[in-house]
């Protein structure tokens, strides 16, 4: 018998989905975190309220829209 066999099955999660909106960097195109959070199901329906952002990889100012964001876990 493998020691490494899952003895039960994973479970589905329950509730809502919520995703972390993190922002490209235009001059590094590293990914930097807004400090927002949002239900994934709410995302196409969500009006931005703070669409500035100061990254910490470049130091700048951006201005960002929906277009510019990636939802992550």
């Amino acid at each position: 018998m493998n020691k490494f066999m899952l003895t039960r099955a994973l479970k589905e999660p329950k509730g809502p989905i919520i995703k972390r909106i993190l922002v490209r960097c235009p001059s590094t195109g590293k990914l930097t975190p807004t400090g927002d959070t949002v239900e994934e199901a709410l995302w196409a329906d969500m009006k931005i309220k703070k669409p500035k952002l100061r990254c910490p990889h470049c130091s700048q100012v951006h201005l960002w829209t929906k277009k510019d964001v990636v939802l992550a876990r």
